[in-house]
């Protein structure tokens, strides 16, 4: 694997497929509550938040807690936002996963 270019990759693709997931909800970045990423490291996600220039406190990064389970982070970050009461009220939620195979994908839910 080359990580340079995976990483790279990961900063061209994945901030379109969110931009291009707001578009097709007819959505701003600002109706967004929060934002949970896949979790795969500190650095990528912090150069990805700063790339999509989203404040801190409406992007979620939980490496410390829980690492990075592959697949599994998206599910469990929104399980702990839930738990711990960050998500209050009517909330709209961006997710967006990347990784294996160089797949990725993003979605907007509300609770």
């Amino acid at each position: 694997m080359n990580g340079p270019e995976v990483f790279q990759f990961t900063l061209d693709n994945v901030p379109l497929s969110i931009n291009d997931c707001l578009e097709k909800n007819e959505l701003s970045k600002s109706a967004i509550d929060y934002f949970i990423l896949h979790q795969a490291n500190r650095y990528m996600l912090n150069n990805l938040r700063n790339k999509l220039g989203i404040e801190k406190e409406r992007f979620f990064n939980e490496m410390l807690k829980s690492g990075n389970t592959v697949s599994n982070t998206i599910p469990i970050a929104l399980k702990n936002n839930i738990e711990s009461g960050n998500l209050k009220g009517k909330s709209n939620i961006l997710l967006s996963g990347f990784g294996v195979g160089y797949s990725w994908g993003s979605v907007v839910i509300s609770l």
